[in-house]
């Protein structure tokens, strides 16, 4: 079955788990989110409604909101259970997140998105113990293809400036050639009454040769 589903499943079963803590099971908008608060004070706004309906731990456990080992602190931190975080900026998502399968990409989502919508105690202590269960070797393959994209990207830049350089360099010496082929162009003409007839034709020669290669190159 799909993710969602057991998500679904799993918030159902924590309803009477979670009961002695006051956590309330609201629906609004045929959606379903958990919360410490009553209904009618903890429901969602609007533009936030129904999130955490769609989200939750296919995996029980009691393990706290730390953050994963190979994930960082930064990400998973112990403010996503903070009690005192309700209306809090949402954090951005973390880099590699694009990189995430489709289920963990849901999961990471309403953790980061949690504390928006009021949800916190074991609710989002179960959200943090199914994403270390369930997508620790999707994060760290995500953090691969991240890391190995933004390489292969400085790559592209180094090689674009290393084909800059050269074109540079091919010009600069087409312009020596041309400022020399120039120079003795002048010369034999300033002599011209001096050379002989082979002399004129290798002048012409030069002549024909200048005007292909200096005169239409910019």
């Amino acid at each position: 079955m799909g993710a969602r589903y057991w998500l679904l499943l799993l918030l159902a079963s924590l309803t009477s788990s979670i009961c002695q803590a006051q956590t309330y099971r609201c629906n609004v908008n045929g959606s379903t989110y958990f919360s410490d608060r009553p209904c009618n004070s903890a429901a969602p706004s609007p533009t936030q409604s129904g999130k955490l309906g769609t989200y939750g731990p296919t995996g029980g456990g009691s393990g706290g909101s730390g953050s994963v080992s190979s994930y960082g602190s930064s990400t998973y931190g112990s403010g996503y259970g903070n009690s005192s975080s309700y209306g809090g900026s949402v954090r951005k998502p973390p880099e590699y997140a694009q990189y995430l399968n489709a289920g963990c990409a849901q999961l990471e989502e309403a953790i980061r998105t949690a504390p928006s919508r009021g949800v916190r105690g074991d609710t989002l202590q179960g959200l943090n113990e199914e994403f270390r269960t369930r997508c620790n070797e999707d994060v760290q393959e995500a953090q691969r293809k991240f890391y190995q994209a933004r390489r292969e990207q400085s790559q592209q830049r180094d090689d674009q400036r290393q084909k800059l350089a050269a074109e540079q360099a091919e010009q600069r010496r087409q312009d020596e050639q041309c400022a020399n082929m120039r120079a003795v162009i002048a010369d034999k003409r300033a002599a011209m009454a001096t050379l002989d007839a082979r002399q004129k034709e290798l002048l012409q020669q030069m002549q024909e040769n200048y005007n292909q290669r200096c005169m239409n190159r910019r």
